[in-house]
């Protein structure tokens, strides 16, 4: 590992973790209504993917935030249940709390979990219905609750979202939490990690489809308007990734500001998944905007990874907020 970037053993390893996600989980199995990617919670509590980088003595697997950055962006390219996300924090916010066999059970698989943030008027759960605990994260932290003390559910959407959406009132005392001190860095860096997934994966569908669609008897992708917004594509993956990378290093080896790299990353990776996935649709034409294409499946959940960040407004805010060149009072619109 260098002061920037994951090292090649840390890339080669993790390429051992996500061999499994193109036959688990297709894309494509987000256009049946039945799907749910927690038919597959054992198998993936079988392979890690909740404890990567919490210590062995913890019940993880113990590597480091980078590993699980590199995972985490896989996630995103497959559209993984944020559910999986929520497993990861729900075991180290138990493992904060003390709740040790609590985070062995959620590690191995045995508890579900679903993830919610707080709002005023209560939470947005997301993906709960087959979930035994539910993680809340507010601008305080993250809160863990059984799914059945959760009051006044009401099914927001199923179907256009492909994923199930969910407002609820927000119970009492939690089993468990964490602070934002504790934890805010790595909510931000794991739905930094699935944003980068996403605008990578819509890059490649893009130049996919410029390459084979064809007007005028040539391919769409050697019109100068299609490469331009296909290069803008690539320089967006790239920013994505170098930040995540490197706010991942930063964090990994407790840098005095890992917390304002995760920040950029996540602000960084959001715009580059909205630019890449609205320009994905763009480039499929008419078909883009199709609900048997796979390209708004992409715009969607980056949607909503953005809700369960607080907003890219919140996240600017959260940028603004932390040490540096711009200072606390400072303005930044980017």
């Amino acid at each position: 590992m260098s002061i920037f970037h994951a090292s090649a053993e840390q890339l080669e390893l993790v390429e051992s973790f996500v061999r499994p996600l193109e036959e688990l989980f297709p894309v494509a199995r987000l256009h049946r209504a039945e799907h749910t990617d927690y038919d597959n919670w054992v198998t993936a509590a079988e392979f890690g993917w909740f404890g990567i980088s919490l210590p062995e003595e913890a019940g993880g697997i113990g590597l480091s935030v980078v590993e699980e950055a590199l995972l985490f962006a896989q996630f995103g390219r497959h559209l993984i249940s944020p559910g999986f996300m929520a497993a990861s924090l729900a075991a180290k916010t138990a493992s904060l709390s003390g709740n040790d066999e609590l985070a062995q059970k959620i590690l191995g698989g045995e508890i579900p979990v679903a993830i919610a943030r707080q709002t005023a008027a209560g939470i947005t759960l997301v993906d709960a219905e087959n979930a035994k605990l539910c993680l809340v994260i507010s601008a305080e932290g993250t809160k863990l609750f059984p799914v059945e003390a959760i009051q006044q559910r009401a099914l927001l959407d199923r179907t256009q979202w492909s994923i199930a959406l969910e407002s609820a009132a927000l119970p009492g005392n939690p089993i468990a939490q964490a602070s934002e001190e504790d934890i805010g860095a790595s909510i931000n860096l794991l739905i930094a990690a699935q944003l980068t997934g996403i605008a990578a994966a819509t890059l490649e569908m893009a130049v996919a489809y410029a390459q084979i669609r064809q007007q005028f008897g040539v391919a769409i992708g050697s019109f100068q308007a299609i490469k331009h917004y296909c290069t803008d594509m690539v320089m967006n993956v790239q920013a994505a990734k170098d930040m995540l990378s490197f706010s991942a290093v930063a964090m990994a080896g407790n840098q005095p500001d890992h917390r304002f790299q995760v920040a950029s990353a996540l602000v960084v990776a959001t715009r580059a998944a909205f630019f890449n996935t609205g320009k994905n649709i763009q480039i499929h034409g008419g078909m883009g905007f199709s609900a048997e294409c796979d390209a708004h499946l992409f715009l969607k959940r980056a949607h909503v990874l953005e809700t369960l960040a607080g907003g890219l407004k919140a996240s600017r805010a959260a940028l603004r907020a932390e040490n540096s060149i711009f200072g606390k009072d400072a303005a930044f619109t980017g």
